[in-house]
């Protein structure tokens, strides 16, 4: 399964941990206000398909702002990566891949949902 920690992760290690809050902040706040705005404005379906999309997008930055949160700092992210940043080349191209759910409305969100019922499932604890 996708591990969208690791994503936030190798993002923290390589921009730093500021600059990915702020991204991820900007993420949610932006687009989520963006959407709304589009929806309400718009008198058309490509309007309010686009506000839609705008709304979902945001949402999918939500897991993506607390999993940095929750990781708290470079060095944090690092030993979170632990062996994968000997191999940086590998990981970034396989994160950037990751990156890309991002694009696709509320997928990031479904994953982050399914990770933490799977993580809440194997250590036993009921939801």
């Amino acid at each position: 399964m996708t591990n969208l920690r690791r994503l936030a992760a190798i993002d923290t290690v390589f921009l730093g941990y500021k600059v990915v809050i702020a991204e991820y902040v900007c993420g949610v706040a932006l687009c989520i206000a963006l959407g709304i705005f589009a929806l309400i404005r718009s008198h058309t379906m490509r309007g309010i398909s686009l506000g839609a999309y705008l709304v979902c997008i945001g949402i999918n930055y939500i897991p993506m702002l607390a999993f940095t949160l929750s990781i708290g700092s470079r060095e944090r992210a690092k030993a979170e990566l632990g062996d994968e940043l000997a191999r940086t080349p590998q990981a970034m191209s396989k994160y950037r891949r990751v990156s890309l759910l991002l694009l696709v409305p509320l997928m990031v969100a479904v994953i982050a949902i399914a990770e933490n019922c799977s993580i809440r499932g194997k250590n036993g604890k009921r939801n």
